[in-house]
């Protein structure tokens, strides 16, 4: 039987076996030798190895520990913005190649660039909106792919006068979901009109997306308007009328909004007429071209003409 004290010399000899263990694996991890993890020299000569190597990550990591350690070693604190102002150089230059290899189309090359950046800085916001947005240019390139094929399958099966069950239910749904998914985000809104309207052409019958194009004219409409874009919130609206001409009730709605426009036209022109007559007269003059019927702009335009 083992009498008290061996068994307690041998506990502790294991106890202290264990603890060693588990310092020497946990600090080896980060370039430490166990044991002077309480000292900051050791974390910097950490850190300075690691920079040699290059591993910027690492060595502000290591930087960071030691400030714990040390929060007022000047020395620290120096070496710690020396590193992430390294860290900044490197990734404003990738950030450049990347953007330079995006616009020469090479969309694998400037994602290596934007991965190198986060493998430096996993918050970087500009890198992090770039990855975004090549995921986002990768998807629509598909998704164009997929409806120029389902596009390609409808039409020549029509040709034929064969076409086969599905076809025109793919078309329909990759176009579509081509339109949706653009909705708000269209570098450039006259192509994505340009887009809906062949939609509609093809699928005349599609309400959610006939609601788009119907939304998004009378909202362009609306923007001019308050911008003072007479003649171009003129245009929006006749291009309404022309997407919706066997459409009462959408017509309708554009009735009334060139009727609105009117009003309000007329209005500033009354209070216009005292001060600034010439703006009067362009004011009633537009009047008349959102809403033909407007008589009160008629009249005052008839009885400036006549003075």
């Amino acid at each position: 039987m083992m009498h008290p004290p061996v068994l307690l010399s041998s506990l502790l000899l294991i106890l202290l076996l264990v603890l060693g263990s588990g310092c020497s694996s946990t600090q080896s991890t980060q370039g430490v030798v166990s044991g002077d993890y309480g000292k900051p020299a050791t974390w910097l000569r950490s850190a300075e190895a690691r920079e040699r190597k290059g591993d910027l990550q690492g060595a502000l990591y290591n930087l960071k520990v030691a400030r714990t350690v040390s929060r007022q070693d000047s020395k620290i604190n120096a070496a710690i913005k020396r590193v992430e102002a390294k860290i900044n150089g490197q990734s404003d230059k990738m950030m450049k190649q990347g953007k330079q290899a995006v616009r020469q189309g090479q969309f694998t090359k400037a994602r290596r660039y934007y991965l190198k950046i986060l493998s430096l800085d996993p918050k970087h916001k500009s890198a992090l909106e770039a990855m975004r947005e090549l995921d986002e240019r990768a998807s629509k390139a598909s998704m164009k792919k997929k409806v120029a094929r389902s596009n390609s399958n409808y039409n020549n099966r029509t040709r034929k006068k064969k076409l086969a069950k599905g076809f025109h239910e793919e078309a329909y749904s990759y176009s579509r979901q081509e339109i949706l998914q653009a909705d708000g985000r269209h570098a450039n809104l006259g192509e994505y009109v340009k887009e809906i309207e062949t939609h509609l052409r093809k699928f005349p019958k599609d309400s959610e997306v006939r609601d788009l194009l119907s939304k998004i004219l009378l909202d362009q409409a609306g923007a001019a308007f308050d911008a003072e874009n007479y003649q171009d919130a003129l245009g929006f609206l006749q291009r309404a009328e022309r997407a919706f001409n066997s459409d009462a009730d959408r017509l309708g709605k554009i009735q009334k909004q060139r009727k609105a426009y009117g009003k309000a036209l007329y209005l500033k022109g009354v209070r216009s007429s005292r001060a600034e007559p010439e703006h009067a007269i362009k004011y009633w003059e537009y009047a008349l071209k959102f809403d033909p019927e407007d008589k009160k702009s008629r009249l005052r335009l008839r009885n400036i003409h006549s003075m």
